[in-house]
């Protein structure tokens, strides 16, 4: 009597076996799970799900059929025997999509793959209700498809997944990304094109994430088979992925052909050059795709019109003009806004191919192209033509750039709309260069008056370019009039307009007199170090140790009001300030110097904790201590800082103010010698963790400055 060994996973949950579509010998030995003592009576036969194997031949004899039980069950994890059974012949034969799914006939005596058991749990999981183990299971193909092989994973695996493809945007997701990366499992180059099928489902669905990951995975597949194979990528390209982009192309949707659009340039690339027709029929679909009736299709074309480019420019140049170009120029001139904006944003990449080959119809149409974005009906074009401007100036060369766009440049500068006055005036400095020699006289006037400007955007956008202009200036005529610029923006009403100013004063410092520096300066940050908004006041605080560097330690001392100012920031209400506070003069300190601090900081950190009633302030005394520790060295701290608090601070009847002493004093104490750390910071540290300090967290910093002088080197 023959020995029939059959594999099955118990599962934890049931699963349909009309989905399966188990085979009539699979579901004749499900039927025998009635015989076997160690199935439990609530178990049905659902729970059961054949595990990968061949499918078991018709027997016309009896066999003794025996179950082998792999289950997340421990006590029912065993081999038991039934009575005999006759198992039928399938009418329809093996099930080819349900190959993982059939039964197998084994020899008793031959070890069943443990392998297999998870095998079968994670394609139970794919079907499950759960999103998260379906995601889970998803991200995991690349286990069953080692499992299955290649010829399984090309055969059954991919067409099991392609049948019961999932709806939810974040399965298609993560399968749009597995397939990516999943050459390898299907075996190899030569088989890759199977995953041009599934792929092409993808990047049609109507979820834009699934689509581009689906498009980005098409890319992944045809760089590498190009770099692994030129014959494989011949077969892949011609066979496949040409007629996928005809495919897409022609699609009933705009998602598919938004697709087509993304994957164009590339397919075009690597069609191999004795396939003439093939290529013209790619240029003839990009420009049926650029003419395409949904505004989302036309947008793409715009997007990729460059890399088309590029790739017509190292294969077929002479198309650039005669196809391309055309192609372009309907798009600039498209009625929808948004996919001239795009244009725009995308044409300094084309307008550089055609630039490059030198040709005088196809340089000019994209020169007279290019300045018609800065005139467009919308101001939405002026805006991006404004913001692409230093690429556009690069892509047409010095020549246009001096004749054409800087004709059109002032133009955006005294535009109506103060978006595009602001964006232009965001490229003054970087226009500028390319045209140095025509600054004084084309862009200087039109600056000046740009002061008055009625937008405060402008203005701050001015502000914050203007500087950029002082090494350009050749003429003393031309410098006088950026001082008085300048100048000009330093009293304006709007605090960000002056705060731009100071933040960039360096890169003007050196056309100023130090007279006209301390007279309109200091008026400037002042008001600014009061300013209402705590954010102005802080942001105006990060400058001052740029203006310390640039202006130097003399200008300081003549100007005390400046280093009131940083000491009078450590008052201030709100905590960030007061931190960046401390943080400004440890950098100004770096700055000036040891003997300049001792001078005009420490006696004043010090003189706030003398002279505080705020609890506030002295955390905030004992804060900047711990900081300025790092940089007026160890004589400073032995002498000035540490009195304050071995005397006073640790004894403080504010517990806030012990444990900030506890841990300023764990910050100074690599820069005491270990006589003094021993006779007057350890005191100070173990009354504070003794059993008198009632405070938990006094403790607890007290105990993390013990632990670090025990380890702190002498």
């Amino acid at each position: 009597m023959k020995d029939i060994v059959a594999p099955y996973a118990l599962l934890r949950h049931p699963v349909s076996l009309s989905t399966l579509d188990v085979p009539a010998p699979s579901l004749c030995t499900l039927s025998a799970l009635s015989r076997f003592p160690c199935v439990p009576s609530h178990l049905s036969r659902s729970h059961f799900l054949p595990l990968p194997f061949p499918h078991l031949p018709a027997l016309r004899n009896p066999v003794r059929l025996s179950l082998c039980l792999h289950s997340p069950f421990p006590h029912l994890q065993q081999l038991v025997t039934s009575s005999e059974v006759r198992i039928p012949p399938s009418p329809l034969g093996p099930h080819p999509r349900l190959q993982p799914f059939a039964m197998t006939s084994i020899s008793q005596d031959e070890d069943l793959d443990a392998a297999l058991y998870p095998i079968a749990v994670l394609l139970d999981e794919l079907k499950n209700e759960d999103l998260e183990l379906r995601l889970n299971a998803t991200r995991r193909i690349k286990t069953i498809a080692e499992a299955l092989g290649p010829e399984r994973t090309r055969g059954e695996l991919l067409p099991f997944l392609a049948d019961s493809i999932d709806d939810e945007d974040e399965i298609l997701l993560a399968l749009a990304t597995e397939f990516g990366d999943f050459i390898e499992e299907v075996g190899g180059s030569p088989h890759a094109y199977v995953l041009v099928e599934p792929l092409e489902t993808l990047a049609t669905v109507e979820e834009t994430l699934v689509r581009e990951k689906a498009v980005e995975s098409l890319h992944a597949l045809s760089a590498t088979i190009a770099d692994l194979s030129d014959t494989d990528s011949r077969t892949l390209h011609v066979d496949h992925m040409f007629p996928l982009l005809q495919r897409l192309a022609s699609g009933d949707w705009f998602t598919s052909r938004v697709s087509a659009c993304s994957l164009l340039p590339d397919i075009y690339r690597r069609i191999p050059a004795d396939e003439v027709n093939a290529r013209t029929e790619v240029l003839n679909l990009f420009k049926s795709l650029a003419e395409d009736e949904t505004p989302m299709v036309r947008r793409t074309a715009a997007v990729e019109i460059g890399r088309v480019a590029q790739s017509l420019n190292n294969l077929d140049p002479t198309s650039i003009r005669n196809a391309l170009v055309p192609v372009f120029a309907d798009l600039v001139e498209d009625d929808q806004d948004s996919v001239r904006i795009v244009a725009v944003q995308n044409a300094a990449t084309f307008a550089g191919v055609v630039m490059k080959q030198k040709t005088g119809d196809g340089a000019n149409r994209v020169i007279e192209l290019v300045l018609g974005f800065t005139t467009d009906k919308s101001w939405r074009v002026r805006y991006v033509a404004a913001d692409e401007l230093n690429a556009l100036c690069d892509a047409l060369g010095s020549e246009p750039t001096k004749k054409d766009l800087l004709p059109a440049f002032v133009k955006l500068l005294t535009d109506s709309e103060p978006e595009v006055r602001t964006a232009a005036a965001n490229k003054v400095t970087a226009v500028a260069q390319r045209i140095i020699e025509l600054l004084p006289s084309e862009i200087v006037p039109v600056v000046e008056e740009m002061v008055s400007d009625a937008s405060q955007h402008v203005r701050s956008a001015l502000a914050s370019n203007i500087m950029g202009l002082a090494p350009n200036l050749a003429t003393s005529e031309a410098v006088n009039t950026l001082v008085d610029v300048v100048m000009a923006l330093l009293k304006d009403e709007v605090p960000e307009v002056r705060l731009n100013v100071i933040s960039r004063l360096e890169k003007v410092s050196f056309i100023m007199s130090s007279e006209k520096l301390s007279r309109e300066l200091l008026p400037a940050v002042v008001d600014l170090a009061e300013d209402k908004n705590w954010r102005v006041r802080l942001a105006t605080m990060h400058h001052i140790p740029l203006l310390a560097s640039q202006l130097g330690r003399d200008f300081f001392e003549e100007n005390a009001k400046l280093g009131d100012l940083c000491i009078s920031w450590l008052g201030d209400c709100v905590y960030s300030v007061r931190e960046a506070a401390i943080a400004n003069l440890k950098a100004v300190t770096e700055v000036f110097g040891i003997g300049w601090a001792k001078d005009h900081i420490v006696p004043q950190v010090l003189g706030m904790y003398d002279m505080s009633n705020n609890y506030l302030l002295r955390v905030t005394s004992l804060h900047a201590i711990g900081v300025l520790a790092e940089v007026v060295g160890s004589e400073t701290v032995e002498e000035l800082f540490l009195p304050i608090i071995t005397e006073r601070a640790y004894r403080d009847p504010v517990p806030n103010v012990r444990f900030c002493s506890a841990k300023t004093l764990n910050l100074v104490i690599p820069y005491v010698r270990q006589d003094v750390r021993e006779s007057k910071i350890r005191p100070c540290l173990l009354s504070l963790v003794d059993v008198n300090e009632k405070d938990k967290d006094v403790n607890y910093f007290a105990q993390q400055a013990l632990q670090k002088l025990g380890t702190c080197p002498s």
